[in-house]
Parts: C-alpha cells; structure tokens; sequence
C-alpha cells in the first residue's frame, strides 16, 4: 500500500467532516486521484468518507481501488499485534 503523501488522507480520531473536507480541498486543487487510508477501528470512518463524498459533494468520483491488508505494530509491552489497513483510491475524471 503506497501512495505519495500530497494526495493522502489519512482517517484518525477527528469528526469525519474533517477527511471529507481534506478531500474535496485536494480535488479542488486540481488533482485527479486521493487516497484515503485508514487502520484499525478507523477503517468504518474511511468508507463513510468516501460514501459522504460520492454522495453529497462530488457525485463524478470513481473508486479507482481498494487495497486491504495488515501491519504488524510494535505494542508499549514490547509484542507486536496485527492491525488491519485499507487504503481506497478515488479518482476525478478531468475536465469536469
């Protein structure tokens, strides 16, 4: 799962307005793909993004991929716990 960083959005712990506004300010900037990427409990908030978005504010949006998987992360206790990833592309037609 690689992306380049100026066209991520990574989905954490803020209201989901916030990814969803983060998105449509990298669309609107002139980009024609985003990234959102999500870990763990945040996957949910991830695919609401995207439906949010898909929805109400940039209905031309395709779902260019969606990769799943999992990283290994090191615990404070020093053990190490699988926690799952997903990483959805979308993409913008240009000239809309």
């Amino acid at each position: 799962m690689a992306s380049s960083g100026g066209n991520l959005v990574r989905v954490g712990r803020k209201p989901l307005i916030n990814y969803v506004v983060a998105c449509v300010t990298l669309f609107n900037s002139g980009l024609e793909e985003v990234t959102v990427r999500a870990r763990g409990r945040t996957i949910p908030k991830a695919v609401d993004t995207v439906g949010m978005l898909r929805r109400a504010f940039l209905k031309e949006l395709t779902v260019k991929s969606v990769d799943i998987g999992s990283e290994d992360i090191r615990r404070r206790n020093g053990r190490e716990k699988s926690i799952s990833t997903i990483e959805i592309t979308l993409s913008k037609k240009s000239g809309d």
